[in-house]
């Protein structure tokens, strides 16, 4: 039996040594100091990238807070330019229609002069012609028509051409 511990025992420590060789060459071959460099390289870097992107994000904060701290500014003046343009516009409206107003009157008033003058006329001549014939009758009535018969005929053949 003891030759049989010997043996196992004596095999598993070369087997041990020949596990050990083993991993020390899959160490040397996969270069395990690179890959620690490597990972620690990385962390690095991505630490450096996180506080470039932290300064990147603060920045953008403060000009994100600016930007709306004169957003209320912008937006008053916006609000007091729209109604400045308001007034203005109103003024306008209000001086263009009274304008307009003023000219309706005023064409208004023309269009009303000319048929008052048009409407005189047709009675001033309508009264002329009565007055001829008016003239006419009392010159007949009163004249002696023996006496005065070329007269009258000569007054109204005047009176004929008169007539409008």
């Amino acid at each position: 039996m003891a030759d049989l511990w010997n043996t196992i025992v004596q095999s598993n420590t070369f087997n041990f040594a020949i596990l050990v060789i083993i991993i020390a060459a899959v160490f040397v071959k996969i270069d395990i100091a690179g890959i620690i460099e490597k990972i620690k390289n990385d962390a690095a870097f991505a630490i450096e990238n996180a506080k470039s992107e932290k300064e990147n994000a603060q920045k953008e904060l403060i000009t994100a807070q600016k930007t709306a701290a004169n957003t209320d500014n912008e937006v008053k003046e916006r609000l007091e330019n729209a109604e400045i343009n308001a007034r203005n516009l109103t003024g306008q409206i209000l001086k263009t229609t009274e304008e307009q107003l003023k000219h309706i009157e005023e064409n208004v008033q023309r269009v009303l002069s000319a048929e008052e003058k048009n409407l005189s006329l047709k009675l001033t001549q309508g009264a002329v012609v009565d007055s001829m014939e008016l003239a006419k009758q009392n010159i007949e009535a009163r004249l002696n028509q023996e006496l005065h018969e070329k007269f009258i005929d000569a007054s109204l053949n005047e009176l004929d051409k008169v007539k409008l």
